[in-house]
Order: C-alpha cells, then sequence, then structure tokens
C-alpha cells in the first residue's frame, strides 16, 4: 500500500511526481520496486485531487484509490487501502515521501514477517520504511474510529522485528522542496541517471 493520499502543502508539489531519476518520478519508481519483488497487488492511495497521468486501474497489477478525506490522516488512507483488498495476510506500508525502497529490502523484509506484528527497517537505532503489518494489525487498524491516533500509537501494541540494515536511505523522507532539491543535487546516481 503506497500512501500518497496527502496534502503535500509543505513541499507544494505532489510527492508521487517528484523526479526520482530521469526516468520516473517517486511513485514509477516505488511501484517498480515492489512488482519486482514480486508483490502482486500494489494499492496506491491518492489525493482525489491530484491528477497522475496515464495511471489509472492498470494492468500491471496497482490500484488508484481516491482519498476524498485527505485531513482525516495516514490511518484513514490505510483504511481505504484494507477496504480494497479486505482478505490480505499482510501489507507493506510504504510512504511516497520514501522513495528509497528496493527488491532486495522488500524481499528480506517478507522473509521476516510476523503473524501478529510488523517487521520494519532499522539503521543505527533509527527506524524506517517501508513496514510490514500483519493482519492482527490490519484488523486493528479497521476498525478504528478516532483519527487522532497515530499509527505508531497502533503499532506500539504489537511485537516489532527490527531488520538491521547499513542503508540509510531507508531512513529519508521528503517533506520541502528545499529538503529534495539538497538530496537529489548532491545524489549524483539520481540526478544522472
Amino acid at each position: 500500500m503506497i500512501l500518497s493520499g496527502g496534502l503535500s502543502s509543505r513541499m507544494h508539489t505532489h510527492k508521487a511526481l517528484l523526479p526520482f531519476s530521469a526516468n520516473q518520478n517517486f511513485l514509477q519508481h516505488i511501484i517498480e520496486a515492489y512488482q519486482n519483488a514480486g508483490i502482486n497487488k500494489i494499492i496506491v492511495i491518492k489525493n482525489k485531487e491530484i491528477d497522475l497521468p496515464g495511471m489509472e486501474l492498470d494492468k500491471n497489477g496497482y490500484l488508484l484509490v481516491n482519498n476524498s478525506y485527505p485531513e482525516k490522516g495516514r490511518l484513514f488512507s490505510i483504511q481505504l487501502g484494507i477496504s480494497a483488498a479486505p482478505d490480505a495476510d499482510y501489507c507493506f506500508i510504504q510512504n511516497i515521501d520514501n522513495p528509497f525502497v528496493t527488491k532486495e529490502l522488500i524481499e528480506q523484509l517478507a522473509a521476516h514477517k510476523l503473524t501478529a506484528g510488523f517487521v520494519s527497517p532499522d539503521y543505527n537505532g533509527k527506524g524506517g520504511h517501508p513496514v510490514l503489518l500483519s493482519s492482527a494489525i490490519l484488523k486493528r487498524i479497521e476498525g478504528i474510529t478516532d483519527y487522532g491516533i497515530t499509527l505508531r500509537e497502533v503499532l506500539s501494541e504489537f511485537p516489532r522485528y527490527k531488520f538491521l540494515t547499513d542503508d540509510e536511505r531507508c531512513t529519508r523522507n521528503f517533506n520541502t522542496k528545499e529538503e529534495y532539491e539538497q538530496y537529489f543535487s548532491s545524489y549524483k546516481i539520481y540526478t544522472t541517471a
């Protein structure tokens, strides 16, 4: 589940459309990583006001779900995704502003999935993304009606498996134009690809 339903108010443009490389935006890169890892159902929760050209319901394994109430926050977006895949045994939660996911990381996290908890990467004691949720957590989220509760609060109720990684990029997220421009201008592999 790729969460791209927010307002992107600090970025002043939709994060899904930020260039990741010469050939892909953030959303395209993330979708490709999951497809390469063999994930066969990809749900993109998007703000209904954002147009993603050429990315309507696609035969290649992803589904766009509009979030008409972005002000309700991340848990509401996740609930929309759960509704689109009600029988999921587990689910990756991928924020659009954490674009550095790889096929290898997805496969490594999936190998450690828990029946009642969640798995997330850990770089030097700092949690990263994506997060792999069990069906028990998905059921808990499905029943929430108080959107003041955060995902972090929900996850604190469940056991966590920390997947140790030496790739600090799993902790990176981009909320402002300045953060994006500073990082991508200095990261030559992505600005020259």
